[in-house]
């Protein structure tokens, strides 16, 4: 049947195609692999130190804690509901 022997045809070409074209694809890549190289800004490099000092300190610092609770607890720490409400209001930050 011809139908049948086109698409056979059709198959094994496109199936021999793929194979070149994959191994110029590897050795291309190969090439462009060792071409390839990344250089970090000196504001890039000060940005990960300066995560890197963030990550390993405390997250939660104590001495603002200690003095809030005693504020709270001497009743000296007022809420100034205005003023809040103001920043929540402005799009400037």
């Amino acid at each position: 049947m011809i139908v049948n022997n086109n698409i056979h045809s059709v198959a094994s070409l496109y199936g021999a195609a793929q194979s070149a074209g994959t191994s110029r694809s590897k050795a291309a890549g190969t090439q462009a692999q060792q071409d390839d190289e990344v250089v970090i800004s000196e504001a890039g490099q000060n940005f990960s130190d300066l995560l890197q000092k963030l990550r390993s300190g405390d997250e939660v610092r104590e001495d603002k804690v200690r003095d809030y609770t005693r504020a709270i607890e001497s009743g000296s720490y007022h809420v100034d509901a205005a003023a809040i409400a103001e920043r929540m209001l402005d799009l400037r930050f």
